[in-house]
């Protein structure tokens, strides 16, 4: 039996302990055992943005350009269809009462950012996951937000890429190399924060008690947690922090997430979301220095230079919908949203007639052109009955706004 034994000999793996730098994030998580601090971010407190260094600071809102006239010209009967449609989904998105489906503000955002900016956010993510990395653990999935906005840049076809290189200079195309068109990078995210708040309250499950009753108890001991997830400042959730640093952490990975090429550097991101108390999105910009990256990526080695985490965000008031576009723009940046005029507001005038797609067929091409000129001989006759065609034509463009 001892000779069996002594044949088998068991090998013991010795595992390589590695002491953690003083300021690492192991050195953090050292000096605060004991505190739940490893959980998910949507389990995060006021202590954790304390704890990664970050730093939020408030700008003056944003309120110019605004149209001189005092009330909002979403009401005017010669108003055009497309503010009158913007003026809807905003009205949902400032909505206090929160929605049976959060499907409906999610559409109402989604068509005004693709409206305003129609070049660059016009294909959001929605209800889009991120993923986070510490050292060498994934964690898929761990962040969520509403929307996300992809590099414009990033999904352009192998055409539009050549055309968009031969039009830029050879300085425009070295900065250009710092995008990584293979990761897809994120710059622009919308977190609700009345959808956070309803996760926070029912995130956690309560036990029925014996015979399936009211379990007293352990629901007022969920309620005390849930209330612990709350942050001090609502405009500086915790929770915006995680979805930044997961952004800036998709950026630089340039062989995918889940891969192990890493090329660290300063990463610029934006945020933002909707106070429904104010009628105003809320814009973040947040600049995530590449020694607080290579903290996630290393976290048993101290930051070699400054990782402070620097967010500043500013408020842009909804209404009026006149100016709202530069309102954003600025706030944004050109970077994201592409070119505006700031001085000029946008006023969404419609031509009178829908140019035909040049992707119709020629049948559908002829069928859409004998349907104008038909309307066009048949309105010309009815008006020269009454002799008034210029006089009956006005009349139409002021009941409409258009003509369609």
């Amino acid at each position: 039996m001892s000779t069996a034994i002594d044949t088998k000999r068991v090998r013991k793996v010795r595992r390589k302990h590695t002491t953690p730098e003083v300021g690492s994030l192991w050195d953090v998580l050292h000096d605060h055992q004991g505190t739940s601090l490893f959980v998910l971010p949507i389990c995060w407190t006021d202590l954790h943005p304390k704890l990664l260094n970050c730093r939020f600071q408030q700008l003056p809102p944003q309120k110019t350009p605004t149209p001189t006239s005092s009330h909002s010209p979403r009401r005017s009967p010669r108003t055009s269809p497309t503010i009158v449609t913007l003026g809807r989904d905003l009205d949902t998105l400032s909505s206090t009462e929160t929605p049976r489906n959060m499907l409906t503000k999610n559409r109402a955002l989604r068509n005004v950012m693709s409206t305003l900016f129609p070049t660059h956010l016009a294909k959001p993510k929605t209800c889009a996951e991120l993923d986070l990395r510490f050292g060498g653990r994934f964690y898929p999935k761990a962040v969520r937000c509403q929307a996300l906005w992809r590099h414009p840049d990033a999904a352009m076809s192998f055409d539009s890429a050549t055309t968009w290189a031969s039009n830029r200079s050879a300085s425009q195309l070295i900065s250009s190399m710092h995008v990584n068109f293979a990761s897809d990078e994120p710059v622009l995210a919308y977190v609700s924060r009345s959808n956070l708040d309803h996760i926070r309250r029912n995130c956690f499950r309560i036990a029925p008690g014996p015979g399936r009753s009211y379990n007293g108890p352990v629901h007022r001991l969920q309620m005390l947690r849930s209330k612990n997830l709350i942050p001090s400042n609502l405009d500086e959730d915790q929770y915006f922090v995680a979805v930044i640093i997961a952004m800036a952490q998709h950026s630089i990975y340039g062989d995918g997430p889940r891969g192990a090429h890493i090329a660290p550097r300063d990463v610029k991101v934006r945020l933002m979301t909707t106070c429904e108390e104010d009628a105003a999105f809320i814009i973040y910009a947040a600049t995530v220095p590449a020694a607080s990256l290579m903290m996630f990526h290393e976290p048993h080695k101290a930051p070699a230079s400054d990782a402070q985490i620097k967010v500043d965000y500013t408020r842009v008031p909804i209404w009026p919908v006149m100016g709202l576009k530069e309102r954003l723009g600025q706030a944004l940046g050109r970077d994201v949203v592409g070119h505006f005029d700031e001085h000029n507001m946008e006023m969404f005038e419609e031509e009178t007639l829908a140019p035909i797609p040049e992707s119709a067929s020629p049948k559908r091409r002829r069928d859409v052109l004998t349907e104008v000129l038909n309307a066009s001989f048949s309105e010309d006759r009815e008006s020269s009955r009454d002799g008034n065609i210029g006089k009956r034509r006005c009349l139409e463009e002021g009941r409409v706004g258009v003509v369609r």
